[in-house]
């Protein structure tokens, strides 16, 4: 629903779980992928939908293996130079690694808490 209010032109929604697609579209959704549906890393998927990656991306679910991971990185999806993935998704984990040049090319992470639209 926020990306729809700043006006993002497209919305991809990104879930394994078919039933959610429908409710993300009431939110705001303009499109829908299934990781499952495809070969690649949907991290791939994502930067070839889009000719280079999103301007935005946001992890919702708090699993550290799709905010920063080798086969689904919601921050590789970013676009390089200028894309902003943010974490909303809450975490037991106590740390994340990832590859410096994820944010080398340009590309920044941040988290938010509650909301937090200052953050993005």
């Amino acid at each position: 629903m926020g990306c729809k209010v700043a006006g993002a032109a497209r919305i991809i929604a990104v879930d394994i779980y078919l039933d959610k697609f429908e409710k993300a579209e009431a939110f705001g959704a303009t499109e829908f992928v299934n990781p499952k549906d495809h070969s690649k890393p949907i991290q791939e998927v994502l930067v070839e939908m889009t000719g280079g990656g999103v301007d935005f991306a946001l992890e919702c679910v708090g699993n550290v293996t799709v905010m920063v991971g080798v086969q689904e990185s919601c921050l590789e999806s970013c676009k390089d130079a200028w894309g902003v993935c943010v974490v909303v998704g809450w975490t037991e984990v106590g740390e994340i690694s990832l590859f410096p040049q994820d944010l080398l090319v340009g590309r920044t992470l941040k988290g938010t808490y509650f909301g937090g639209e200052l953050t993005m």
